[in-house]
């Protein structure tokens, strides 16, 4: 074989290459058709027309992916992207993330594509941030359109408590209606217009509280200019907006943390929040059907306390999960916003907090996390929660107090920070603030 290519001239060498290639281009198209019946750059084709229908404003061109002969969900679309069109979205694009294997179907094949519907909340989200879609997409033979028959959520354990950030507003109701202030966007079912119009300004005044009180104490670092919440009717939506909850959640507001563009792809040191989501449930007794204005408000100001923080989180050390966080200190620091910052003793919990010390006697250490799953016992730790706050505001001052819940966020463990920031080992500062609380409550 060598004598022969060696005796080939020049000319005869080039058509030789030029015969080899054409082989191997053909063996290797074959080899494609077999392991990626529906090509890679066309699915991706049809997220960039996808998006740019949605950028236009363009309806018709929006639904052209989604099989019309499914009526529900090109129904279920159309309302997508009239939602959609309420928003003020920034940065907006459907984006490729992870497909499955193929499955032949007929004389072609599908495929489970995830979606990353990357957006932006203009004037309220620091940076971009990613919901997940699943797409079941079609292709009946290979020269076939591609056309997608399934758009939901991705699948998840039914049997836990999972924050999937699927359904969002957008999807989850067929109408919304958007309430802006200047912190706050209120994203809600239709039929609870007058409901956004009457809490709107309660929402922007907590908003506007919290972040002064938290642009005065200094901490460094990126926090939110602004904040998206949705008010829902009843507990069963508040457990089935951007989460799945195995039973009917028991809270009245909650803040969810949703990811930044690029998590699963991200290092030890990228961002593990991008934003977070604050749901209320308006129907509510304690807070509003058979509540008090203030109580409304210290709701509000609780739960942005968290979105105000929660984009803060790091990873722990070493690993792409979230540091773990002491409960009395997120809790204690919302219910110290929560409370506007007024003295912790004036709290409504304190009446059940003095009736359980009565039973139990006082304790001598701050909770663990757990303890707040406790049934009939949670009102009391957040409340030692607040306790713990207040006194390390009273003790070292609210700027140090601050910078505390900062640090724990982005990950530094309880020991850690507590002799970093207040100069006292934990044990230290958890033997003061006993003393304090039997000191205080008497």
């Amino acid at each position: 074989m060598l004598a022969l290519v060696l005796a080939l001239g020049a000319g005869s060498l080039i058509v030789l290459k030029s015969y080899l290639d054409e082989q191997n281009d053909a063996s290797a198209a074959a080899l494609d058709d077999k392991y990626n019946p529906i090509r890679q750059e066309k699915i991706e084709a049809l997220l960039a027309e996808h998006t740019k229908a949605l950028t236009d404003g363009d309806e018709k061109a929006f639904l052209v992916p989604f099989d019309p002969t499914n009526k529900g969900l090109v129904g279920e679309q159309t309302s997508l992207y009239r939602n959609l069109s309420k928003l003020p979205l920034a940065d907006v694009r459907f984006t490729y993330r992870h497909k499955s294997d193929f499955r032949p179907m007929g004389g072609g094949h599908e495929v489970d594509v995830t979606v990353a519907f990357v957006h932006r909340f203009d004037g309220f989200d620091a940076g971009p941030v990613e919901e997940w879609y699943q797409w079941t997409i079609v292709q009946t033979d290979k020269d076939a359109p591609l056309k997608v028959t399934r758009a939901g959520g991705l699948p998840e354990e039914r049997k836990r408590d999972a924050i999937t950030h699927y359904p969002a507003p957008w999807d989850k109701w067929r109408d919304i209606h958007v309430e802006r202030t200047p912190h706050t966007l209120l994203i809600v079912d239709a039929s609870l217009r007058a409901e956004a119009q009457r809490y709107a300004p309660l929402a922007e005044q907590a908003a506007a509280e919290d972040l002064a009180a938290w642009r005065a104490g200094g901490v460094a670092g990126k926090t939110p200019s602004g904040f998206v919440l949705s008010l829902v009717k009843g507990r069963t939506e508040l457990g089935s907006l951007y989460r799945t909850t195995k039973e009917t959640p028991i809270e009245s507001g909650v803040a969810i943390p949703v990811p930044p563009e690029g998590v699963l792809s991200g290092d030890e040191n990228s961002p593990v929040v991008g934003a977070i989501r604050v749901v209320i449930d308006v129907r509510d007794k304690y807070h509003f059907t058979s509540g008090t204005c203030e109580r409304q408000l210290d709701l509000f100001r609780h739960e942005i306390g968290h979105a105000l923080v929660g984009t803060l989180t790091a990873r722990a050390p070493g690993s792409y999960l979230p540091g773990e966080r002491e409960k009395w200190v997120v809790e204690g620091f919302a219910e110290y916003l929560g409370h506007g910052r007024k003295p912790w003793l004036t709290s409504e919990r304190t009446a059940n907090g003095r009736a359980v010390i009565r039973e139990i006697g006082y304790p001598t250490s701050l909770p663990g996390s757990q303890d707040f799953d406790m049934e009939g016992r949670g009102d009391f730790y957040y409340w030692l929660g607040h306790s713990a706050i207040g006194f390390m505001v009273e003790r070292y001052g609210e700027q140090k107090m601050f910078q505390f819940v900062a640090e724990h966020y982005r990950s530094k463990k309880i020991d850690e920070v507590t002799r970093d920031v207040l100069g006292v080992s934990y044990e230290e500062f958890e033997k003061a603030w006993a003393a304090y609380l039997k000191a205080e409550v008497h």
